[in-house]
């Protein structure tokens, strides 16, 4: 069991010895139970925004480090201009990724997403819409709107992808829950070049990616912003990053590779 979950089952069964204390012997300072609420909203919290640590069910964070791979993954799009820029420097250094794309964008420039696949890379799902408060939605929320994705996918390209990042990338107990029901794997990272907001340097993005990139790393980047108003900073960052990939001897794969393997 991972250390994340062990210890919010510790802190839950807290919460009744805590009421149980309370009733048989005494009350307990104001201040105890406040402490007691805020720590166990925070911890929670936590599992929430860092899914990799599989508080609330299993992800897939990392591949196997002994074979020399790397998955690189991109979410966000399908964009008529960023995603085909991505593709283009994949496709001159011989890479592939794994593009982890929006249903309702998919409906609007499904002529990308076949470039994609006819390119060998790829493909998951991030979800019918991009919806900033997904972790909130309720298990049939969520599995609804993943079946909308992957119907929605295999009407543009035929496939039926089973590998699910949430948007924003955080995941709840609920999120957890309606993917099992949709029968997806939930699909977190290990490296994260936070990269999904304007403005970023892509000098650093490159740099926080190399410094954590290691033998059976998931890597995530963006083809696309969010609501298409900017470029992502990977676009810049990339070519520098393909370069570092090859000279530290290290090989791209599709993410299903390693689910298959």
């Amino acid at each position: 069991m991972p250390v994340a979950r062990a210890g919010l089952w510790l802190l839950s069964a807290a919460g009744p010895a805590l009421l149980g204390y309370a009733i048989w012997v005494e009350p307990p300072p104001l201040w105890t139970v406040l402490v007691a609420f805020a720590g166990y909203a925070t911890y929670s919290t936590f599992g929430v925004l860092f899914p990799e640590l599989q508080m609330y069910g299993p992800v897939l964070h990392r591949g196997p480090a002994e074979r020399g791979e790397v998955a690189l993954t991109f979410d966000d799009g399908p964009n008529p201009e960023t995603t085909r820029r991505v593709l283009r420097l994949l496709a001159e250094r011989g890479h592939v990724a794994t593009f982890f794309v929006v249903g309702e964008k998919v409906e609007r420039r499904p002529d990308v997403v076949r470039e994609i696949v006819a390119a060998g890379h790829g493909i998951g799902l991030h979800g019918y819409r991009h919806d900033r408060l997904y972790s909130l939605r309720s298990p049939r929320n969520v599995q609804s709107d993943i079946e909308r994705a992957q119907r929605t996918l295999e009407g543009v390209c035929g496939l039926r992808p089973t590998l699910f990042r949430p948007p924003v990338g955080f995941a709840s107990h609920r999120t957890l829950e309606g993917a099992r029901r949709a029968g997806v794997r939930v699909v977190g990272s290990s490296v994260r070049g936070l990269d999904g907001t304007a403005g970023r340097d892509p000098e650093r993005v490159r740099r926080r990616v190399l410094g954590a990139l290691s033998a059976g790393a998931i890597v995530l980047l963006h083809d696309a912003a969010e609501r298409d108003d900017f470029t992502p900073a990977t676009l810049e960052a990339l070519p520098a990053l393909l370069a570092a990939i090859d000279e530290r001897g290290l090989r791209t794969v599709r993410l299903d590779c390693w689910v298959q393997a």
